[in-house]
């Protein structure tokens, strides 16, 4: 299927969605999420002139070798010119260079850098999603911040593979690449092409990434702080080897439960009436999922099983859903899923083909065991989730809670998580966000906000107004050093505008507030628009 947009596009749904489930969050439209641009080498004025290409200087570009990668190819691309793979009219006049980068054996690193004709001297990275690099998704995540001036780029993180892990089983410097390599070798690189374009160094750097783009964005504020100087974390898969233990219990957890995911509508219509109004708002939308208390066992069946209530082994199911995973010894493995989001459940928890299950055997039969018949239905806590840790877990985990080293210098970290997210707990993103916070001291204060936005799935999408301009708050907050309290996200009538940069109305509007205020309604003017909600 296929939609088509005001200016006669159309764009794959099945494109769009894969590029949804992998965590790609696109920037660029008004409030639409953006991502990040400025900081890193030499300092230029910000009131600069803006520095300009040219197809000739682009095109000069070919097959040089430049920072330590070859460019294998330098294209200009005109405003309007499709751009594959989904043919999406380009939304800027930019010289689109494509680089290899082979840093070891093993090892061979694809990226692009977009350089827009009208420079604005800041440069803009692009994290990855699921297994992927972020060059899948390149022109719905770097058109916009490149219609605004910004560098930007992203890589293929190592593999050309997409969507599956089979690329990692016995490619130990392949999973070096994607857990924290690639990326970093991206803001070298990058650098150096816009100094040979422009002839003139990148004055600041951002990057921005979600889910385990998310990932990437810790990994360079933890492995790399001189890299970027601002980054925008969305919901972080910052402990991919609990995330992944996670998911494979998912399959244990629902398996008594074969009926469960035709309920999931039910729970959450009795999970909104109690919980609904909490911010003074009858909406749709469980602004507060920390404050509802909910047990599924009001929904036990008495007698006839029905669409409408729950068996003993599906209220075993939901409660174990809410409560998160353990491990037999009491340690939390990863947190619990939160009431409103119920509607996310499916794809990702009880589906036949859940992305959580799909991705939890990739996991454990290429970067773990190397056994593609290795039964995700045999998982074992504490034997597996132990193996993963002790397999790959130093090399892609984002875990480190001292970001001092980043912080100290200036830098500034924005984190982002809807709270219906049914792939990265919630819970999660809110506990490292405050562990960080302890071991990184009062560098802290000014450096870190976190946002949680009501009835958003994972990165986008769901119930609620999802879509932020991250970049613009991020570059106010790097150059006045004044940190966000007070974000606005906006509801789209055409949620693929937020993709392509096509025209779209707003349909709601909502304050997001820097974690642990909620918004709440004044109590007059229209509950659709931002204004007429105070953060408390």
């Amino acid at each position: 299927m296929k939609l088509h947009l005001r200016s006669g596009v159309a764009l794959s749904l099945a494109a769009v969605g894969q590029l949804a489930v992998t965590g790609c969050a696109p920037l660029g439209r008004g409030p639409a999420p953006t991502i990040l641009s400025p900081t890193a080498i030499g300092r230029l004025s910000a009131a600069s002139a803006p520095i300009s290409g040219d197809p000739e200087r682009c095109a000069n570009l070919s097959g040089k070798t430049i920072g330590g990668a070859t460019v294998t190819s330098a294209a200009y691309m005109e405003t309007g010119q499709p751009i594959k793979p989904f043919n999406v009219p380009s939304r800027a006049t930019f010289c689109q260079v494509l680089l290899t980068i082979e840093p070891v054996a093993g090892s061979s690193i694809k990226m692009v850098v977009w350089l827009p004709t009208t420079w604005n001297g800041k440069m803009m990275a692009e994290g990855g999603g699921g297994f992927d690099g972020g060059l899948h998704g390149a022109i719905l995540s770097l058109s916009g911040p490149a219609a605004k001036g910004y560098a930007a780029i992203a890589t293929n993180a190592g593999h050309d593979a997409s969507g599956r892990a089979d690329w990692a089983a016995g490619q130990p410097e392949r999973i070096v690449d994607w857990g924290y390599r690639a990326n970093h070798l991206a803001s070298v690189v990058g650098r150096a092409v816009s100094q040979e374009y422009y002839a003139a160094p990148v004055v600041n750097a951002f990057f921005h990434g979600c889910s385990t783009g998310g990932r990437d964005a810790l990994m360079m504020a933890q492995r790399y702080p001189d890299d970027y100087d601002a980054i925008v974390v969305g919901a972080p898969a910052t402990h991919y080897t609990s995330i992944m233990a996670g998911f494979a219990s998912y399959t244990q957890t629902v398996g008594g439960a074969p009926d469960l995911g035709a309920k999931f509508s039910a729970i959450r219509e009795r999970v909104l009436a109690r919980c609904d109004e909490g911010d003074g708002v009858k909406d749709g939308l469980v602004s507060r999922p920390a404050e509802c208390r909910f047990d599924p066992a009001e929904m036990a069946c008495d007698g006839q099983v029905s669409a409408e209530c729950l068996t003993a082994d599906e209220v075993a199911a939901v409660r174990t859903l809410y409560r998160g995973v353990y491990a037999p010894d009491g340690r939390r493995v990863m947190a619990g899923l939160t009431p409103g989001g119920e509607y996310e459940w499916k794809a990702w928890v009880t589906a036949k083909t859940a992305l959580s299950a799909g991705m939890a055997a990739d996991f454990y039969r290429n970067f773990v065991y190397e056994d593609k018949d290795w039964p995700l239905d045999g998982f074992q806590i504490p034997r597996d989730y132990t193996a993963g840790q002790t397999r790959v877990g130093a090399v892609i985990d984002a875990d480190e809670t001292d970001l001092r080293p980043f912080l100290s210098k200036g830098g500034k970290l924005l984190f982002y998580q809807g709270w219906d997210d049914a792939a990265i707990p919630p819970g999660e993103t809110i506990d490292y966000f405050g562990r960080a916070q302890a071991a990184s001291g009062p560098a802290a204060r000014n450096g870190m906000r976190l946002f949680m936005l009501p009835g958003v799935a994972h990165c986008n999408g769901g119930k609620g107004p999802d879509s932020v301009d991250y970049l613009g708050a991020i570059d106010a907050w790097h150059s006045t050093n004044v940190a966000p309290e007070r974000l606005v996200a906006s509801k789209f009538d055409n949620p693929v505008a937020r993709f392509t940069g096509q025209p779209a109305n707003v349909i709601r509007t909502r304050p997001l507030c820097a974690w642990p205020r909620n918004a709440e309604y004044k109590g007059s003017g229209s509950t659709d628009e931002e204004e007429n909600f105070v953060c408390r």
